[in-house]
């Protein structure tokens, strides 16, 4: 989050730079940067905060529209010869980063519920039909001003592992085409099949540390919007550029086949020697401990702070956090960490290595999904198969490392708080397992979905959440055909938005068993059979699409009218003798051996055989906090 105000007074102190190689620029007494490495969340937001910004309603912008817009963003890069080193997400969080953690878990809970208060049509205004952002160069380069009625628009919280995903996955060169053929100023030309898939890397720990590793040993500059990078040892040519200073220049058409990119770069080591410091962090622990003083002062304190470190431990605490660096040991860990995980997932492998030398616990920062902050939080759906997951991350340890428990950091209420998830044994984690493929074989089978499409993991969750958990028949259905339907020009209200909420945490959910069994090394029948199911999971991209671009998945030969009659059709089918066909095999399997979690049914019996009950309105089942 960096120093607060720190920029701000060392601004007067950068110098403007132009993106790109000299003999492409030509352009004479300009400083050039040439080559980079990113921070890959902070260009995520701050992309986000762009397109926010040109919002013709109060809608976040989507995962693909953020995703396509980094993507421009770096193709602009690309095309002005800037050379990408590395683009850093965070893999983990150190344990002292906790309550930043929580602090921004509470910040995004507190816009939740300011945005409901003031914003009965949720996240679109009825008189502001939705109409597609347009992800130009300009757009999303040119800077501006965020305006006030927008500041308490809670941030997308998958944009950053949907980017990650499609950095790696998605841009390859004809996908890039595909979406700007038709956008002027753009060429792919020089590109290789996928241009960022190598560097684009997941890290073993905060991405600010290997940033600034990667700057000390190339003497390249830093893209982020995080002041705390100028903190760190960039040595003697290691640079910043944030990214709140970008902004297109402009260039004489005749001498230059696209648009120049300026920004304001700062060099830490030079303007500490400039000021007479060794280092800017005596000046940042003296702006963070005296937030209201003046430059001039900060300046004398900082020099007195510099002369006798030894006898300030509030300084030295202060900057350890800055002066740690990747370890040869943690390059190494590095270069074979996984890159295939979504980056909470990363956290929890990362979180297994620590338990290895302490007595360290499993934890889970769930994000604040858009939802209903008057509701029951939208994570209670789905935490069957996080719990299968977690206890297939534990049981893949030795005995003398296994946990008994994962805490997982949620809504509750008003306030963010810890839920513990007990872990099953293996024998549970395989008739789970079992009952999830059956599950998953029947919704293919009933709703006549091809098990890639978007549509089938809808109607799955859809299912999951109004049957398999609480044993509920819809009778009346025409909220839910509405819903579908969207893409005709209704507006959502937070009961709509709430169920898309559940509907993205079942399918999270799965999300992260998936990952969480490819950890395992697991090679038993049902273990690969479950994992080969849930890799047609759509990427986050497609997976967390908003209600208006969701219906257009029901768009096909089947109308949605009959979708929701086949969806309804297997709700009454599993009410009758699939379920007590279940309930018999559920007891004819199991084993005194089998330790369901605490709290959780191990078996499926107590969701198979709970007595249907028909709601006059499906969201009876959205229970009041």
């Amino acid at each position: 989050m960096g120093i607060p105000f720190l920029t701000r007074h060392l601004y007067p102190f950068a110098e403007t730079i132009v993106f790109g190689e000299p003999q492409k620029v030509q352009r004479k007494q300009t400083e050039y940067v040439e080559a980079v490495v990113i921070d890959g969340p902070s260009l995520v937001y701050h992309v986000s905060m762009r397109l926010l910004s040109l919002s013709n309603g109060s809608s976040q912008p989507t995962c693909d529209e953020v995703s396509c817009a980094v993507m421009v963003y770096l193709l602009q890069l690309s095309m002005l010869g800037v050379k990408i080193h590395k683009i850093c997400f965070d893999g983990a969080l150190p344990d002292e980063k906790r309550e930043t953690r929580l602090a921004r878990l509470e910040r995004s809970r507190k816009r939740l519920v300011t945005l409901r208060t003031n914003s009965p049509h949720c996240f679109q205004k009825s008189s502001s039909p939705l109409r597609p952002r347009s992800i130009s160069p300009k757009n999303i380069l040119q800077r501006r001003s965020l305006p006030a009625k927008y500041a308490n628009i809670p941030e997308n919280p998958f944009i950053v592992p949907a980017v990650f995903e499609d950095l790696k996955h998605r841009w390859c060169k004809k996908n890039i085409n595909s979406v700007v053929k038709n956008v002027p100023d753009l060429s792919t030309a020089s590109l290789s099949d996928f241009p960022w898939g190598d560097a684009v890397v997941m890290v073993p720990g905060e991405a600010d540390t290997y940033c600034a590793h990667v700057a000390r040993l190339t003497g390249c500059a830093i893209l982020t919007n995080d002041s705390d990078l100028l903190l760190h040892d960039l040595g003697k040519r290691g640079s910043v550029v944030l990214l709140d200073s970008i902004e297109p220049w402009t260039y004489d058409a005749s001498q230059h086949g696209h648009p120049l990119i300026r920004a304001l770069r700062l060099c830490p080591d030079q303007v500490a020697r400039r000021l007479g410091l060794t280092s800017l962090l005596p000046l940042a622990y003296e702006l963070k401990i005296h937030p209201d003083t003046g430059l001039k002062q900060l300046i004398q304190q900082a020099k007195d702070t510099d002369d006798s470190t030894e006898h300030k431990p509030g300084y030295c605490q202060f900057a350890e956090e800055y002066q740690s660096s990747p370890s040869l040991d943690q390059e190494t860990l590095y270069e074979s960490y996984p890159q295939h995980l979504d980056p909470r997932i990363s956290e929890l492998f990362s979180l297994r290595g620590r338990i290895r030398d302490s007595s360290g616990q499993l934890c889970m920062y769930l994000v604040v999904l858009n939802e209903d902050p008057a509701r029951q939080c939208a994570w209670a759906q789905g935490k069957l198969y996080r719990s299968m997951g977690y206890s297939a991350l534990n049981l893949s340890f030795s005995d003398d490392e296994n946990c008994d428990f994962v805490d997982e950091y949620v809504r509750r209420g008003s306030r963010i708080t810890t839920d513990r998830i007990s872990l099953g044994n293996r024998e549970w984690l395989l008739l789970e397992m079992n009952s999830l493929c059956l599950l998953l074989d029947t919704v293919h089978l009933q709703s006549e979905l091809e098990i890639a499409s978007p549509a089938y993991w809808r109607i799955l969750a859809l299912y999951i959440i109004h049957y398999e958990q609480t044993g509920s028949a819809i009778n009346h259905t025409e909220r839910l055909r509405r819903l579908l339907m969207l893409g005709y020009g209704d507006n959502l209200d937070w009961v709509d938005v709430h169920l898309i909420a559940q509907m993205q945490s079942v399918l999270y959910s799965l999300r992260i068993l998936g990952q969480l069994l490819g950890l395992t090394g697991f090679i038993d029948n049902l273990t690969l059979r479950t994992r080969t199911l849930l890799d047609n999971l759509p990427p986050l991209s497609i997976l967390m699409r908003p209600g208006h671009e969701m219906a257009q998945e029901f768009r096909t030969g089947c109308s949605v009218n009959d979708h929701v009659d086949r969806l309804v059709k297997l709700m009454g089918k599993c009410s009758d003798e699939d379920s007590a066909q279940y309930v018999a095999r559920s007891h004819t399997d199991r084993d005194d051996s089998v330790t369901p979690p605490t709290g959780m049914n191990g078996f499926g019996d107590v969701r198979a055989r709970r007595p249907t009950r028909t709601l006059a309105n499906m969201y009876e089942l959205l229970p009041e906090q």
